[in-house]
């Protein structure tokens, strides 16, 4: 239905919004965004949710997104503030999250330079390209106010058709505040397009011969199977086959993870080879951001709504842009006929007994570990399995955080965690998780000391807007898994040799994280002992879910590797 829109720039951009179903947005305000403040606190109706740092704000509105499928959008500030944002930005373009930032514009070719705008000869919009969608979807309005619905528009469209990621939209602060302006608005397509259909039916056909020729295909579903919700078809496929699943690098737990079928992270192990006696022959990525490292598989295949990062750096026997969910089903419907179907699983019946073995030396681990007085990461990992609800929303934000015996995926929780690994992620996102899935829904935040660092600030806005969240800090005091890379890629270095790690030891003064949450307005506990450990986590989770506010349980916890036992930091003061 198209509609006449009347006011400043500020409104014709809020109502643009709100016409697209935006019912939040996340800010840190700015003098140059004036016109949107203005037209936000006549209009009433959009929730503001505000943040103490721009990293913050764009995580926010990245976990909003991810759990709810719908457009987080950003209100920033001017270039300087922008680039505030150019962390989180990475994580989401890496994520491939539908965001779209916002942020007024003071450039002018009557002035030289003016604080926090772009340098001289640099454009705002340009210098955001790196962190956006492809490196492309930075947009600037300057002149006619009709662009500022018709460019929001682009951007909404942009951000959410594949590849999606993050849209910057820079708008001349002058028109933001000019009144009197007029544009139309209104679609039925809802400024999204329709995403591609399954694959056609002789395509179809031929990805079920080929599973169903393998002596041992090999599974892996990413992050679109997740935004397909095609879940369920993964576990079906995987079952019909009796496949190993494996996983890489995902933002999401896109099949169960403790499904009998999984096998943990590729590449395939030698330990699965010597345990099942299978060779893997053929590897079919489903909704995948491509594959971190080497490919060994002879046959691989690939499908899913992004063509961007297939085959990048591997052949491909077949590759198909597609949805997903429907493409699945076509394909397990194809192999429920083949005469080869009642074989599979006496063939690949020791799939199962390696994805067991693997299950089995995580609960040794926590034996082994239960009645130490320190907390070990499996130990907390055990109670938090079981404890935790099965509807919970967990974010995370540790390389190190212990999770194999979590269930997480379909009939299990739902995960997510940053996927570009620029810290400072967690915090804002689980804020954002919290709003997208209301007070009933449990979201949990499970993240090291080191990243917490980076977004302390947010117990703030946890506070201000009571998004109960449960905070479950790992205190080891160390970057631990940059420790584990220099101890890898130098293991006869003389730092590792003498267990002197520069600028990795986070004590010396300690922080004490309790204390900073609640100067913020967020309550909480330290656990220094394993007995301390399950009252505490009980606690916490009664004063999330049935008290309804934010709690934080710091964890002291075990340092795990080489070079654990190191405290040594270079000593040497003002």
């Amino acid at each position: 239905m198209r509609k006449t829109i009347t006011g400043t720039g500020g409104m014709l951009l809020l109502q643009t919004l709100k016409d697209a179903g935006v019912e939040y947005i996340f800010t840190n305000p700015g003098s140059a965004e004036t016109g949107i403040f203005a037209a936000l606190a006549e209009d009433g109706d959009t929730k503001l949710v505000m943040g103490k740092h721009e990293g913050l704000v764009a995580a926010m509105a990245d976990g909003y997104h991810r759990i709810s499928g719908k457009v987080g959008v950003v209100i920033a500030h001017v270039m300087g503030g922008s680039y505030q944002l150019a962390g989180q930005l990475f994580n989401a373009q890496v994520a491939g999250s539908s965001l779209l930032v916002v942020a007024g514009d003071w450039a002018s070719e009557m002035q030289d330079y003016r604080g926090l705008a772009p340098f001289p000869g640099l454009t705002q919009a340009e210098s955001m390209r790196p962190i956006t969608k492809d490196a492309r979807a930075a947009y600037q309005v300057h002149t006619k106010p009709e662009a500022i619905s018709v460019a929001t528009i682009r951007a909404l469209r942009e951000a959410t058709t594949p590849p999606t990621g993050p849209v910057y939209l820079s708008i001349s602060a002058e028109l933001l505040n000019r009144e009197g302006l007029e544009t139309t608005i209104g679609e039925e397509a809802g400024y999204q397009i329709e995403r591609p259909g399954p694959a056609r039916p002789q395509t179809i056909e031929g990805i079920a011969r080929r599973l169903a020729d393998a002596q041992c295909p090999v599974l892996m579903f990413g992050d679109d199977v997740w935004r397909g919700g095609a879940q369920a078809e993964a576990v079906r496929l995987a079952e019909l086959l009796e496949a190993p699943v494996f996983t890489s690098r995902t933002i999401f737990a896109n099949f169960p993870t403790r499904h009998p079928l999984f096998c943990g992270n590729y590449p395939v192990s030698k330990d699965f080879e010597k345990v099942t006696g299978l060779k893997p022959d053929l590897l079919f990525l489903v909704g995948c951001q491509g594959v971190h490292g080497s490919v060994q598989e002879p046959t691989i295949m690939q499908i899913g709504p992004n063509p961007l990062l297939m085959g990048r750096h591997y052949p491909l026997d077949v590759a198909v842009q597609c949805d997903v969910r429907d493409t699945l089903r076509g394909v397990a419907d194809a192999l429920s006929k083949s005469s080869a179907s009642g074989g599979w699983a006496r063939q690949r019946g020791k799939v199962r007994a390696f994805a067991k073995l693997l299950i089995e030396r995580e609960e040794n681990l926590v034996r082994e570990h239960q009645n130490d007085t320190l907390t070990h990461p499996s130990v907390l990992e055990a109670h938090l399995a079981s404890l935790l609800p099965k509807n919970a929303v967990m974010v995370q934000e540790s390389s190190t955080a212990r999770t194999a015996l979590m269930s997480f995926g379909h009939d299990g929780m739902a995960w997510t965690r940053s996927g570009g690994g620029s810290l400072g992620f967690g915090v804002g996102a689980a804020i954002g998780a919290k709003i997208a899935v209301g007070r009933d829904r449990p979201v949990v935040l499970n993240l090291g000391d080191g990243a917490l660092g980076y977004s302390a600030m947010g117990f703030w806005t946890m506070a201000r807007y009571n998004t109960a969240i449960l905070t479950i800090v790992s205190a080891n005091d160390s970057y631990q898994i940059v420790r584990h890379n220099w101890a890898k890629d130098m293991p006869d270095a003389k730092m590792i040799r003498d267990g002197k790690y520069p600028g990795l030891w986070l004590s010396d003064p300690a922080v004490d994280y309790v204390s900073l949450a609640r100067s913020q307005g967020v309550d909480g506990e330290c656990v220094k002992t394993v007995k301390e450990l399950e009252p505490a986590l009980r606690r916490g989770l009664d004063i999330t879910t049935r008290g309804n506010r934010p709690y934080l349980v710091e964890v002291a916890v075990a340092r795990e590797g080489v070079g654990a036992d190191s405290t040594w930091f270079q000593d040497w003061k003002l």
